[in-house]
């Protein structure tokens, strides 16, 4: 069985490292051999002897491995919409505050209603006690005409005509005593519409720049955090194995190249052999032609027994001679 195999660029993502605590406890107990780094409350003298001798290479395995493989983002690959509890608060108080104005303003609107309909009645009050008066005043004017100043009836008559006149007087200070009250209600009815507007508009702000909150399960983050790091473990695996002493220092940028070659894969019964394309660079090619011996004489062999065979392939060269295509 044949295959062509083209990998494409490495894209590994993974959660937030929360500390390193074995590596940085071991490189601190190098440099101070006195102190103890282990989180305990006693302290011991420890002999600098006894510590292991870290190898330069692991000292920068964070910087080298772990981080180009972006172990110390957190991506989030479990995410629930959650509610944002400070919009909600904001939002509720608003709601509150505009329940209130809406109260207000309809409570003015009914005791405008109200004064409007006392000062009709009113106004029909006035008009017909005006009528009254002029009735009376009439008659009080045709008795005095006729020289019958000294009726009795002419002195009820005069005291019917000053009693309308008070009513009408008494009327028309309740109309311009229900006219600045009024005027008064209507100008609370449209401060509580003018805040009502600031309400409603604030709402809209709040609408607008409200944003969708999730909530992170870093189940999965830890989990891809495991394969990064078994990942960072493999690949230096491979590099103290099977790559030349040149590559024994080097950290993942290195030897992401190798790892992203195509080429072609061959299976039979027996072996699965490897064709990689050739590197353009001449080093890199004698690297890579190393590499392929090595494990070739290391006789690597897949879990289901077949021998893993690596080779290098010709440079594929391209013909720029070559016969246009047929566009008609």
């Amino acid at each position: 069985m044949e295959g062509r195999f083209s990998p494409r660029p490495t894209t590994v993502l993974g959660a937030r490292v929360a500390s390193h605590t074995c590596a940085v406890c071991a490189y601190q107990a190098k440099a101070h051999p006195g102190r103890d780094y282990s989180g305990g409350s006693r302290r011991r003298r420890v002999s600098p002897h006894l510590l292991p001798t870290l190898d330069p290479v692991w000292e920068n395995a964070i910087r080298d491995w772990l981080i180009p493989l972006n172990l110390d983002t957190n991506h989030g690959y479990a995410k629930e919409p959650v509610v944002n509890s400070e919009l909600v608060k904001r939002r509720a108080v608003l709601k509150k505050r505009m329940a209130h104005l809406h109260r207000l303003a309809a409570q003015s609107r009914k005791r405008l209603r109200q004064m409007r309909m006392s000062d009709q009645v009113r106004e029909e009050q006035v008009v017909s006690w005006e009528h009254r008066q002029q009735e009376l005043l009439a008659q009080v004017a045709a008795l005095e005409t006729l020289g019958q100043s000294d009726e009795p009836g002419l002195l009820a008559i005069k005291a019917q005509q000053v009693e309308a006149e008070w009513e009408v007087h008494h009327r028309r200070v309740l109309l311009a005593a229900t006219s600045v009250a009024g005027k008064r209600e209507l100008n609370h009815c449209e401060r509580s519409c003018r805040a009502l507007r600031h309400v409603l508009r604030q709402q809209e702000d709040l609408q607008a720049c409200e944003r969708e909150m999730q909530e992170l399960d870093n189940t999965k983050d830890q989990i891809m955090t495991l394969l990064k790091v078994g990942l960072a473990n493999l690949g230096m695996w491979v590099r103290d194995h099977y790559f030349g002493a040149s590559y024994q220092s080097c950290g993942w940028e290195r030897l992401v190249p190798f790892f992203q070659l195509s080429g072609w894969v061959t299976a039979t019964q027996t072996e699965v052999r490897l064709d990689f394309s050739p590197f353009n660079h001449r080093a890199m090619g004698r690297d890579l032609q190393e590499l392929c011996r090595t494990v070739n004489a290391s006789e690597v062999h897949l879990p289901d027994g077949r021998r893993l065979v690596l080779t290098v392939g010709q440079q594929r060269s391209r013909r720029f001679d070559g016969p246009l295509a047929n566009t008609g």
